[in-house]
């Protein structure tokens, strides 16, 4: 069976059996450290976003390197995990989230697999993330989680590395949006463009109208963190080797800049 990408924090490493740490060189860069091991039989390459010692801060991930190196190790798709902020009432700290779709505040370059090329794919972002693993994830967390699972959501990413103020809130909450995070784009418009399907499962780990303290924040974290690594071996068995989602076809259909402008 093909591989699957796990992208998360670094203290889910006893998910896999006999995990073996490398970094992956390629045309973008160096990757953050992979862990490949087993689940249940089945290849996994893990890569905790920060690094193991959670010392890669957000502006400084190389997410395209890491998008790149899933995709030459014969990866087809990421699953990824994200501590986020409930703007949300109805979403409270100790709940799972699976968003269907996002809002994009980030200032990030590259933002792209082509912003250094002559040719690129503009690719279709509807779904925003692919309905197969979001199924699966919804499926697994309801089964293991015993709170409430959210199977909907808008996440808006912003850039950090603060936290967001009372007006962006208030902003955020106008457009629609339940959740704010810093860490899933550009991952997710990289996964596309490299044709591979992508989502995300969210640990509120505040909530609107209240101050995030450290403490109180570690503690929601490490909580989320056990249920979560039961909830993404679940979603690796029952995802199956063959796809026939958007995402697996997003590359047939996405417009090529170059040959749209020759055409012209």
């Amino acid at each position: 069976m093909k591989p699957i990408a796990i992208i998360g924090g670094s203290g889910m490493y006893e998910l896999l059996e006999n995990p073996k740490m490398f970094i992956h060189d390629n045309k973008y860069g160096r990757s953050s450290e992979i862990y490949e091991g087993k689940i249940k039989g089945r290849t996994v390459y893990f890569l905790p976003r920060h690094g193991p010692n959670h010392t890669v801060i957000v502006p400084r991930i190389n997410y395209r390197a890491n998008i790149w190196a899933f995709h030459e190790l014969g990866c087809e798709r990421v699953i990824a995990t994200n501590s986020v902020g409930s703007l949300n009432p109805e979403i409270k700290i100790g709940d799972m989230v699976i968003p269907h779709d996002f809002i994009d505040t980030t200032r990030r370059f590259p933002r792209s697999l082509y912003d250094d090329t002559t040719v690129a794919y503009h690719v279709d972002m509807k779904p925003a993330y692919c309905p197969d693993i979001r199924g699966a994830l919804i499926n697994a967390a309801k089964k293991i989680h015993d709170g409430t699972t959210h199977d909907h959501g808008v996440i808006v990413v912003e850039e950090g590395l603060c936290y967001n103020t009372e007006a962006e809130q208030k902003i955020f909450c106008s457009w629609g949006a339940d959740l704010v995070g810093m860490t899933t784009l550009p991952e997710a418009i990289l996964a596309r463009e490299a044709g591979l399907c992508y989502a995300h499962i969210c640990i509120p780990t505040d909530c609107i109208g209240e101050p995030v303290r450290s403490d109180v924040f570690q503690q929601n974290l490490k909580k989320g963190i056990r249920e979560l690594s039961e909830i993404l071996e679940l979603t690796v068995e029952q995802l199956p080797d063959e796809r026939d989602c958007p995402c697996s076809h997003a590359l047939e259909h996405a417009i090529l800049a170059k040959e749209a402008s020759n055409a012209i």
